[in-house]
């Protein structure tokens, strides 16, 4: 007869999937009564050098448990197989959740503003999930890493590289600032930027604004339904480009575009090309109803600050409008003062300029000016910890091909 074998019992040692995700579901519980109990506020963050000693002091911990308790039942769970998957769950879940639900904004449902569903990135839910993940994650590199040999190496390096990722993303979060400077092109030398807070900060160089330009995308064309103000579809496509020669079969009406001009004027009853800031784009349009053969050539424009918008009445029920150009790029030339000399860079959209430690990103300009702005606003950021990041990246990018190439050279063996 085989033995008969005996269920173990809930939180009866080894634990396994279940005692973890039951531990994941009290820390959720854990860092919303901590929401709750702050009003929402979130974690408040730790900036330097109380991160640093935070940071050390969680690795002497983690060392120190290593050392003297790896042999408790407790500890060996923490540094197992179902507590890793679940403690990574548990960031990955509001790492979802940073995705899914608006973030920075207030005004949402009381339930998800009081819980901090609304500010995951500092909110006590992310901390406790963070110190549990690290904890977890220390706790594995150090049992591995008491049997250290060739096959071991590449592992330790890719977790030892996400540890360091996520104490550095975590600890260093306090320390990053994020700055707004508007420039105009009419004003000097500016060494100020403004806080999330409205807090006015000096920095340690000035920044003048030479030139904004902006290169936009050829107008779009679309039909309005007067009932219902949404855009007609035909044949899965909504607009209809403003490329002039064009000539388009749109639901029931043959739409050619005569002319284009990128900057007009209304001139009365046409327009005319021009270069006087606040010029707009313009299209004369040739539209056949190709129900009644009616035929109506008209001019059509998006209008701007200076120039009026004008429209198309098609019908009874349908309006032809022109959107407003989309951005292909926008630039700001401006001239940066370190005090021991001066730069001429070029700012765009993803490609920032680094001076003293600060990245300077072109956020925004003046969207009622279009592209006749002569506003620029951008965005200065500096993260002290993120060369420690980079640090972190390589070291999982290393122990990535590290273990490919190993693989590699085991599969060689065998053949």
């Amino acid at each position: 007869m085989k033995p008969e074998r005996v269920k173990r019992k809930t939180w009866q040692y080894p634990w396994g999937y279940k005692e973890s995700f039951l531990i994941i579901l009290e820390l959720v519980l854990l860092g919303f009564i901590f929401e709750v109990l702050t009003k929402g506020r979130g974690f408040p963050g730790i900036h330097w050098p109380a991160n640093l000693v935070t940071g050390l002091l969680l690795i002497a911990l983690i060392i120190l448990i290593h050392l003297l308790f790896r042999n408790h039942p407790f500890v060996k769970w923490l540094s197992s197989i179902p507590a890793a998957i679940s403690a990574i769950s548990f960031y990955t879940f509001l790492v979802l959740i940073l995705g899914f639900l608006p973030q920075g904004n207030p005004h949402v449902h009381p339930v998800i503003r009081i819980l901090g569903l609304y500010h995951i990135q500092n909110s006590w839910t992310l901390a406790i999930s963070s110190l549990y993940l690290l904890t977890s994650l220390g706790l594995v590199i150090l049992r591995r890493s008491s049997a250290l040999n060739r096959k071991n190496i590449g592992f330790l390096m890719n977790h030892a590289g996400m540890w360091i990722v996520l104490a550095a993303a975590g600890l260093g979060s306090g320390d990053i600032q994020r700055l707004t400077m508007e420039l105009h092109e009419d004003s000097g030398f500016i060494n100020i930027a403004m806080g999330q807070s409205r807090t006015v900060q000096e920095l340690p160089f000035s920044v003048k604004l030479i030139d904004f330009h902006i290169d936009e995308y050829t107008p779009k064309i679309g039909i309005v339904d007067r009932n219902t103000g949404e855009l007609i579809s035909h044949k899965g496509f909504t607009y209809i480009s403003a490329e002039e020669g064009d000539i388009t079969e749109f639901d029931n009406w043959t739409i050619r575009i005569n002319r284009f001009i990128e900057n007009a004027l209304d001139d009365s009853a046409q327009y005319i090309p021009s270069d006087t800031h606040g010029a707009a784009p313009a299209v004369l349009v040739n539209i056949q109803n190709n129900v009644t053969s009616v035929v109506i050539e008209e001019w059509l424009s998006c209008g701007s600050y200076l120039v009026p918008a004008k429209y198309i009445q098609l019908d009874n029920q349908h309006i032809m409008i022109m959107l407003n150009p989309e951005a292909e790029r926008y630039r700001s030339d401006i001239v940066i003062d370190s005090g021991q000399k001066q730069d001429t860079v070029a700012i765009e959209v993803n490609k920032p300029y680094n001076i003293k430690g600060y990245n300077i990103y072109q956020l925004s300009y003046d969207e009622r000016m279009g592209k006749w702005s002569k506003t620029s606003i951008f965005e200065i950021v500096k993260d002290p910890w993120l060369t420690i990041v980079y640090v972190g990246i390589f070291m999982l990018l290393a122990g990535a091909a590290y273990i490919f190439l190993i693989g590699n050279e085991q599969t060689k063996e065998i053949k």
